[in-house]
């Protein structure tokens, strides 16, 4: 509002006043304060109108536009709160001329003025900082470098900044001093930030050696997280395990403690099969005629597992067998290692272990196929005259007349 303006609208109501019989003092009061609350008005006009214009005019431009950041920048409401400094700047600029004759409320009002356009200048920093981290997520590479950490610092950053220079206002003292006094406050500010500065140096860490990143399986035992990483934050990292819970993990830790990242089983293709079952040493014994014949009533390819004339056991002709079925398997990873072999003998039994590789990283889909395997192979180990070792602590009368017919 021009000085001009201000006159004419001053003179106006003043003589209005004068004419109704209102004294010359009163008059002076009524005239001031009448001009000051139409600056507030028209400041108020002035930012729905701009409030309008955002809404309206930029939101379709912004629509239109093939670019995303703008998009990014009006849902995180950079433009409407960069609009509320307008109505700010017209106070500014109004009020002295307005109210010259009062020099401390001119002083008071600049100062709620200048505090109010530092308190908006922070929330138009943090909005555009969200931006940012909006539109960096649109990139592929937001999951293997997430920048969330760097973002949450830069709010700190800008937060103790803002800090200080409303300070520095309400005390009426350069921001310069003030940061300069904060030299002896350090060591508390190491202390309050203490997590903050871990995770950002942890964060870089992870970032650099690539341990890390969103999408990740990882499993830390200590803080009960088994599952995939969704949010990698300065502090913390949200993993969400296999029954939907939600697991905090302190990013430092995952520096200064062991946990384990299963994302070459993604980036290999498949999933390691490695299972052990054992078998009663007392059922092992060489291959007979007759139970080659049972077998191939049975549909067992045995001609494909033994060729005659060799040294073999039932168990050795089993092992056989299970190799044959993984090989004819289209899911089993045919160009990585697949055997099945013995492991030392213990007072349990001999162990056997299955040993390839599934060809997908589904999690459900492995754990399925190798349910199934090792039922059949439970299931078939009667057919090569084999038993899984079993301890029976607690032998009931009723089923004493079974172990010892299995025993014969």
């Amino acid at each position: 509002m021009s000085e001009t303006a201000t006159g004419i609208f001053s003179e106006k109501l003043k003589d209005l006043l004068l004419n109704w019989g209102v004294g010359d003092t009163w008059t002076g009061y009524l005239v001031d304060f009448s001009v000051l609350i139409l600056i507030f008005l028209i400041s108020i006009i002035i930012y729905y109108i701009v409030k309008i214009i955002i809404n309206r005019i930029l939101k379709r431009l912004i629509l239109r536009s093939a670019s995303k950041w703008d998009d990014h920048l009006y849902e995180q409401k950079v433009f409407t709160r960069l609009a509320l400094l307008i109505p700010a700047l017209f106070l500014q600029l109004s009020m002295e001329s307005a109210i010259s004759s009062y020099p401390i409320a001119i002083r008071y009002m600049q100062l709620g003025i200048n505090l109010y356009i530092t308190f908006i200048l922070l929330l138009v920093v943090i909005s555009f900082l969200n931006a940012v981290q909006k539109i960096y997520s649109e990139f592929e590479v937001s999951d293997t470098k997430p920048i969330k950490a760097y973002i949450q610092i830069g709010k700190i950053i800008t937060l103790v900044i803002g800090g200080i220079i409303l300070i520095s206002v309400l005390v009426g003292k350069s921001p310069i001093t003030m940061l300069a006094g904060l030299g002896a406050m350090s060591a508390v500010l190491m202390l309050i930030f203490k997590d903050s500065i871990l995770g950002f140096v942890a964060g870089i860490q992870l970032s650099a050696n690539k341990a890390l990143q969103i999408g990740d399986w990882i499993s830390a035992p200590k803080f009960n997280a088994d599952g995939t990483v969704f949010d990698i934050a300065l502090v913390t990292v949200k993993v969400r395990n296999f029954d939907h819970s939600v697991s905090l993990v302190p990013t430092y830790s995952l520096i200064t403690d062991s946990f384990v990242n299963w994302r070459s089983f993604a980036e290999a293709g498949g999933r390691r099969l490695k299972r052990s079952f054992l078998i009663d040493v007392r059922t092992i014994e060489p291959v007979s005629d007759e139970l080659l014949a049972s077998l191939r009533e049975k549909g067992i390819p045995v001609d494909s597992l033994y060729h005659g004339g060799e040294d073999i056991t039932n168990l050795g002709l089993f092992r056989r067998y299970l190799a044959y079925r993984l090989r004819r398997s289209e899911i089993i990873n045919q160009d990585a290692t697949l055997m099945v072999r013995q492991l030392q003998p213990a007072e349990n039994g001999l162990p056997v272990e299955v040993y390839a590789f599934y060809n997908s990283p589904d999690w459900v889909a492995f754990e399925n196929f190798q349910a199934d395997f090792f039922e059949h192979l439970y299931a078939m180990l009667s057919d090569f005259d084999l038993r899984a070792f079993q301890r029976i602590s607690n032998i009931t009368p009723e089923l004493e007349p079974v172990i010892k017919k299995s025993d014969k």
